[in-house]
Parts: structure tokens; C-alpha cells; sequence
């Protein structure tokens, strides 16, 4: 499956990524230029997150770790913890394939399998990612195992998924094998209190970004004064709050060029831009096309569905 944006709830919480209740895993092509904002934006999931990238340099965010990876290379990111991922500059046509699976995949929650293999590292606060490199023969097998998780599932042929079930199993017991050497980054306590305060903050974007939203109400969502919002904002996510708000307005802008007939001035409006023209120019800014023109391509585009 390909994907072109991150749809998330009013707390970053990804939507439409998990797999089904009976087989909670999925698969996904990710091939950044074609990502409407050129990468994929803060959000987080319950679910755990394997990416190995194909072509070109990714850039991986996730809370106050940054890690630059190469074609051959990939990260594990912990369930629950907040990331993003973009194409280096040199690369905007960097490409990558996910496997978003859901922990109770490789056993069921109340089983010993989990309990006593699976929960401590879900439970392990300091480890938020793991990179992985073809270097280390361990995480090199690991590697081999998602490549041919997803092509099976590309596939989905024979008996695919017990294949899948039993390479993803073989994953986890090479994480879990080598856990005692597993970097650890334990939040200082400024910076879980940064975590606290912008995911509040974030969380009042979401709900208001329709309407118009100020600095001060920003920094009264986490009650802290608006140097600290601008702080702990830069600190977590490198932009600032109404950065942030910008990039939220546009997201759903695309969303509605895209599924619904509404007028470019309607949409700007009903997205939180008070001037249609000041909306034009954040569009352009950021996408390189006109709201109109964005419309136009995308819904041009042979095997687009929406």
C-alpha cells in the first residue's frame, strides 16, 4: 500500500494505519516527493513502526532524538512515542518501506510469550528508536527479515501469512536477544516535562486550528508562559508553535482540495486562514503549486484514489 499523507486525531494519534483486529500489521510504500508537505509529520501510534529505506537519505525524528539515514539502513521506533520522518535535502526522492504492527501480533497479551518477551521492551521508557545497519550481522538479519516481510505482502501468496507472522517473531527475538545493547535515552527531567507540556499544546491546535488561535492560548493549554511554549516547542519539534499551526492548516486544506468541491476561498476559511490570499501564499510556499493548480494534478493522476 502507498500512502501520500498521515491523517491523525486532535492528539497526533495516526489514524488508518493499524492493521485489522485478526491480523494487526500492515505495509506501506512511502516515496517522499510524492507526500503532499514532502515528508511525513509529527504523529504517534500504539502500534510498533519499522521502516528501511530503499533509495536515497532519510531524515527520522522521534521525540528529542534525530537519526540520518542511507538506503540499506532502517529505524524501529517504539509504540506510543512521538516522530516524524522527511527526505534529506539532497534527497527529495528518498523512499521507503514501513511495517506498522501492533505488539499482540507476535503473541496474545496475556500469554507468557508476551509477558515475558515482548511487554519489557514495549515498557522500556528510554528506548525510543533503534537504528538499524547492514554493519552488524544481527541487525543485518533483521533487515533481510523485513525485506521479505513486505514482499511477501506485496505477494500474498502460499501461506504468506505465517510467513510474515513467523519472520516478524524472528525480528523480535533478534531485538529482544540483544537488548542489554540497545541504546538508552532516558528523558531528563526538563525534557519530560517538554514532552507533557507540548503534546498539550499540540493537542489544543488540533481541536481550534479552524478557528483563530493566538500564542498566549497556545501557552495557557500546558499553563505555561509564552517564552516556555516557544522553548519547549523548539526543543521538541525544531518549529515553532504557529509553525506548527501553519502546517496543521495546510494539511487539512489538502485533505479538502482533494474530497470536497468546496471553493479555494472556502477552503482557506474553513481551514483557519482568515485572507485567501495569505493562504495562497503558505500553499505555494510550501507545496510549490497554487491551491487550484494542487487540485488539478492530484486529482489528475492516474491511479490516484482518494
Amino acid at each position: 500500500m502507498q500512502v501520500t499523507e498521515i491523517l491523525t486525531d486532535h492528539t497526533l494519534m495516526a489514524l488508518e494505519l493499524r492493521g485489522s483486529e485478526d491480523y494487526p500489521i500492515r505495509f506501506y510504500l512511502d516515496i517522499m516527493d510524492e507526500f503532499d508537505l514532502r515528508g511525513i509529520h509529527w504523529h504517534w501510534h500504539p502500534e510498533l513502526e519499522f521502516n528501511v529505506i530503499t533509495r536515497g537519505t532519510m531524515e527520522y525524528y522521534v521525540e528529542n532524538e534525530h537519526h540520518t539515514l542511507t538506503a540499506g539502513q532502517g529505524i524501529v521506533k517504539n509504540a506510543n512515542v512521538l516522530h516524524m520522518a522527511e527526505p534529506a535535502a539532497h534527497s527529495p526522492d528518498a523512499e521507503m518501506f514501513s511495517v506498522i504492527m501492533d505488539a499482540a501480533f507476535i503473541a496474545p497479551p496475556r500469554s507468557v510469550i508476551y509477558q515475558k518477551y515482548v511487554a519489557p521492551l514495549l515498557g522500556a521508557q528510554g528506548l525510543r528508536s533503534l537504528t538499524l545497519s547492514p554493519d552488524l550481522p544481527w541487525q543485518r538479519q533483521i533487515l533481510d527479515d523485513l525485506r521479505q516481510a513486505y514482499a511477501l505482502s506485496q505477494t500474498e501468496t502460499g501461506a504468506y501469512e505465517l510467513h510474515i507472522h513467523r519472520l516478524m517473531c524472528r525480528v523480535w527475538q533478534g531485538i529482544f536477544e540483544h537488548a542489554s545493547q540497545l541504546p538508552r535515552h532516558d528523558l531528563t527531567l526538563t525534557q519530560r516535562t517538554d514532552q507533557v507540556r507540548v503534546k498539550a499544546m499540540i493537542s489544543y491546535i488540533q481541536a481550534h486550528f479552524r478557528e483563530k488561535v493566538t500564542l498566549d492560548q497556545v501557552a495557557q493549554a500546558a499553563s505555561v508562559s509564552r517564552n516556555t511554549c516557544l522553548n519547549a516547542f523548539r526543543r521538541v519539534l525544531g518549529l515553532s508553535p504557529m509553525e506548527y499551526l501553519i502546517n496543521q492548516r495546510l494539511e487539512h486544506a489538502l485533505h479538502l482540495l482533494l474530497t470536497s468541491d468546496l471553493p479555494v476561498a472556502q477552503v482557506a476559511e474553513t481551514c483557519g486562514f482568515g485572507d485567501a490570499s495569505y493562504f495562497g501564499k503558505a500553499f505555494r510556499k510550501k507545496t510549490g503549486l497554487s491551491p487550484t493548480q494542487y487540485r488539478h494534478r492530484r486529482l489528475q493522476r492516474p491511479g490516484d484514489s482518494l
